[in-house]
């Protein structure tokens, strides 16, 4: 409970009546009007004090108010949102309110407080939008209502309590982007190039049930009418492997690009590629290492990509820096059958260790190391030399990438395959490598 502009001017009003009126007595009036004045002056004041405190005593005797909240519990990072929001008083009068939802600023609110004359006995309803730039799980606790007492001396601030919990998960637009592609059966429209083995060529295997994506030239017709069940002819480089994504969560991946921080693009990829990989029927799993550890056993079937998600969704980066070989030690600790070892991260030039946790990793697995870089460097790189300060920071830059091309020459001796990729061309890089080592029987 606060006062009231009303109450602010009413006390301002009396104070200079109060400082005034000695100032009156200089002036030749009888005694009897400043007796009067005195006297009116005590009055007046004993009324609005009386009169504040009746007003006052009447607005903690009101009920509490009512609201309610409707949202979605699942919301996606970067889409809007509608949260529907409802108050109702039973109050005989009508009621000036400011109702304001208190949302967590991740969720990044727009036009979530409204001021409106609610009529008697009556509810107000609107809406806004939400529009979350992070995952993760988020809650709405209550909703802020403020409105005047009677006489309108006093503001009564309420809150009202309303729960809701929110999980916002990563942009579903690649998958969704290359599921569309798949039943148009239109791969080159992202850059999806699906490369035959070298060698024999395609050599039969096994018969299994029939897959989303599978071609119709594959489905073996005679045993799909014996079995009432489309089954699909098996070739040796379709058979399943494994996948093991190895996730960096420090903060080499806690700087930002053009779109989004480095690590949630990281974690699109990552998605993008393990449905891809769980659709043919390859066994996913994940660690994750650095600021949070997590350990996801395999996963097989398209139906785990939720799980998957559920597992993820809340993944933070830290403030310090991963430590690569106990990353790898534990891998290779975790996960013993070979498999495609998937790195995600953004080394550094200082990264001594990374070329020796990659050799760790080769010794049981095939790895592919996918790094990013920021954009800002190579816009800074080719920016115009005009200054003495930007050609100093140009030759820092330029040092800084020789070190790290340096860091990437030592690591390709324990790499099948590395990725060096600006973060909106990994999901793309990423899945063509996956092919290239699928079909070119090495994966």
């Amino acid at each position: 409970m606060r006062p009231s502009n009303l109450f602010v001017g009413s006390l301002i009003g009396l104070t200079l009546l109060a400082i005034l009126s000695p100032t009156l007595r200089l002036l030749e009036f009888p005694s009897f009007v400043h007796q009067f004045i005195d006297i009116s002056l005590i009055v007046l004041a004993n009324l609005w004090v009386a009169t504040i405190t009746i007003d006052v005593v009447h607005l903690r005797n009101r009920r509490e108010l009512e609201a309610r909240r409707e949202m979605s519990s699942t919301l996606a990072v970067g889409h809007d949102s509608r949260v529907q929001l409802s108050v109702r008083h039973n109050y005989e009068r009508s009621v000036k309110m400011v109702i304001q939802d208190r949302c967590p600023l991740e969720l990044n609110p727009k036009d979530s407080v409204i001021s409106q004359l609610v009529p008697a006995r009556s509810t107000v309803q609107y809406e806004y939008l939400v529009h979350p730039i992070v995952r993760g799980n988020f809650e709405l606790d209550y909703v802020d209502i403020t409105y005047d007492s009677i006489l309108g001396f006093w503001q009564r601030i309420v809150r009202v309590p309303v729960k809701n919990a929110v999980r916002v998960y990563p942009d579903f637009a690649q998958i969704s982007r290359y599921l569309q592609i798949l039943l148009a059966h239109q791969t080159l429209l992202i850059g999806l190039r699906k490369q035959h083995r070298r060698g024999t060529g395609l050599d039969f295997h096994q018969l299994r049930e029939y897959r989303q994506g599978d071609q119709l030239n594959h489905i073996d017709w005679k045993t799909t009418s014996k079995r009432r069940a489309l089954i699909s002819r098996e070739f040796q480089d379709e058979r399943s492997q494994q996948l093991l994504f190895l996730v960096d969560t420090g903060k080499r991946m806690h700087s930002g690009d053009e779109v989004s921080p480095l690590f949630d693009q990281a974690l699109d990829a990552m998605l993008l590629l393990s449905y891809i990989a769980l659709q043919q029927g390859d066994g996913v799993s994940v660690y994750c290492f650095g600021h949070m550890t997590r350990w996801i056993p395999e996963l097989k079937g398209l139906s785990s990509i939720t799980r998957m998600l559920h597992r993820t969704y809340d993944l933070q980066t830290g403030t310090y820096a991963s430590d690569y070989i106990e990353a790898a030690e534990n891998a290779l600790a975790r996960h013993r059958k070979r498999s495609l070892v998937v790195l995600l991260t953004s080394f550094r030039d200082d990264d001594k260790d990374l070329p020796g946790a990659l050799k760790l990793l080769s010794t049981r697995h095939l790895v592919m190391l996918a790094n990013l870089h920021e954009s800002l460097i190579d816009r800074m790189y080719t920016t115009d030399v005009d200054t003495t300060a930007r050609a100093l920071s140009v030759l820092g830059i330029a040092k800084y990438i020789q070190e790290r091309a340096r860091v990437i020459a030592q690591c390709k001796g324990s790499c099948r395959v590395v990725l060096e990729s600006k973060p909106k061309d990994l999901p793309i890089n990423m899945v063509n490598a996956y092919w290239s080592l699928k079909r070119s029987g090495q994966f």
